[in-house]
């Protein structure tokens, strides 16, 4: 069946055959709606793989933005142009945005992108697109229709969605990340980070000039911050936990075993066996997705899922919420945790087993602001203090305010303005460009 969609493709592809495209594309290309949405401002934004944003698109959306969402499975289709490119090969995968001039990814790409030009420009036009957005730098799926985009008058601005740097290991990851973009270049027009650290970093390293690369905040924080100074939440929801997979904030090869596993093993263990203790409370734990294939292992072979008191929710239910529901908070290296900080939540940080060893200092998520968190240095400290700050929540002014920095250092302003300057540089690259821009209403 591949073979036979790939010759499909690669023979539309060279015949430049639009219609196979062009129909589907239009027809599954969904406006992203809300309701009480401000006056529309004239700018129609794609989203190219749209379900990474969290919320943006719904806020840029009640912004007076038209968001459209770019149907993934036919974004990817394409993919079928590169007739050599095996994903699985890591060779390959590690060249493929700036393969050499002679090999058949080039080759393929030259093709592919005289292909998309006409289609994209057809597309834009039908839909009087203005700008398009992606989510990571990185994502190959996203290259060859941003790079087509701004060939065509399409600025691309990519709201980066990996940004929380609170250890060594993070700093001198993102480093090589910036390294690489150095390597193949930058094909959009602006990148937008949430704060300064990924930022210096990136103009620093990357070769893209400083004034493409923005720290703008995370516009979802702003609604956050605002339901917050309304204190418009109750809390009465029990002991929230964010899983953590033993790799956590440890990326690229290391020696076996090196990872959170004891800690992870016991700060689960101990949750569990925390809501068999305490029958009356709501234990609530929220995963992430990642890595959470051997948690959930851990937790069936703990009893888990047969406590009435324990409930588990995925990747994609609304962090913030549970948040705003619970009394006290514990995990690991999560951006959920300076969530809960600026929350007035309690935190239980698990500061033992592998955290406390020195070999594994430089992966220590916030290392340098401890004392934002209640810290466990054992799994019995670690059960008492989440039933002791479960019935006695409160934060001194002193730590809140040392909780607000960390919060706009690593997040975003309480200001909660984000979305006012996403809408500011979205603005900014459509009137530089020449595509679409007669119906833009100045804010």
């Amino acid at each position: 069946m591949k073979k036979l969609l790939s010759y499909i493709v690669n023979f539309i592809i060279d015949n430049n055959i639009l219609w196979p495209f062009y129909y589907p594309i239009i027809f599954l290309m969904k406006e992203v709606r809300v309701n009480n949405a401000s006056q529309g401002n004239g700018v129609t934004i794609l989203a190219l793989n749209p379900y990474r944003f969290r919320g943006d698109l719904e806020d840029l959306a009640q912004a007076g933005f038209k968001v459209l969402k770019m149907p993934y499975k036919w974004q990817t289709r394409v993919f079928y142009a590169y007739k050599g490119y095996n994903y699985k090969d890591k060779g390959l995968k590690d060249h493929f945005k700036n393969p050499p001039a002679n090999s058949k990814i080039h080759k393929d790409r030259v093709r592919l992108r005289g292909y998309l030009s006409n289609l994209l420009e057809a597309i834009f036009l039908k839909k009087e697109i203005n700008c398009i957005i992606g989510a990571n730098i990185f994502y190959n799926q996203d290259f060859d229709w941003a790079a087509v985009a701004v060939d065509i008058g399409c600025p691309y601005i990519v709201f980066h969605r990996e940004n929380l740097v609170v250890n060594k290991h993070m700093h001198m990851v993102t480093k090589k990340y910036a390294e690489l973009l150095n390597e193949i270049g930058f094909c959009g027009t602006s990148i937008v980070f949430h704060n300064n650290i990924m930022k210096n970093i990136y103009d620093k390293y990357s070769g893209v000039n400083p004034s493409k690369i923005h720290a703008l905040g995370s516009i979802r924080m702003d609604r956050y911050i605002h339901i917050l100074k309304n204190n418009k939440f109750k809390s009465n929801n029990g002991i929230l936990l964010f899983t953590f997979p033993p790799s956590s904030a440890i990326i690229g090869k290391h020696e076996d075993n090196f990872g959170w596993y004891e800690l992870h093993n016991e700060v689960h263990t101990a949750f569990v066996e925390l809501a068999i203790e305490n029958p009356k409370i709501n234990f609530i734990i929220k995963n992430k997705g990642v890595g959470w294939e051997e948690t959930e292992a851990l937790l069936i072979k703990l009893g888990a899922l047969d406590l009435d008191n324990l409930i588990i929710h995925g990747e994609f239910y609304d962090a913030q919420k549970l948040i705003l529901e619970s009394n006290v908070v514990t995990g690991f290296c999560s951006t959920a945790l300076l969530e809960s900080a600026i929350a007035g939540k309690p935190i239980i940080y698990p500061f033992f087993n592998e955290a406390q060893n020195g070999l594994y200092s430089d992966y220590l998520c916030f290392s340098d602001a401890l004392d934002m968190f209640d810290l466990a240095t054992n799994k019995s400290q670690f059960k008492d203090l989440l039933i002791e700050r479960f019935r006695v929540s409160e934060i001194s002014k002193k730590v809140m305010k040392y909780r607000e920095l960390q919060f706009e250092k690593h997040v975003s302003s309480l200001s909660s303005n984000a979305l006012q300057k996403y809408s500011n540089l979205i603005f900014s690259e459509v009137k530089r460009h020449n595509i679409n821009n007669k119906n833009i209403q100045t804010m």
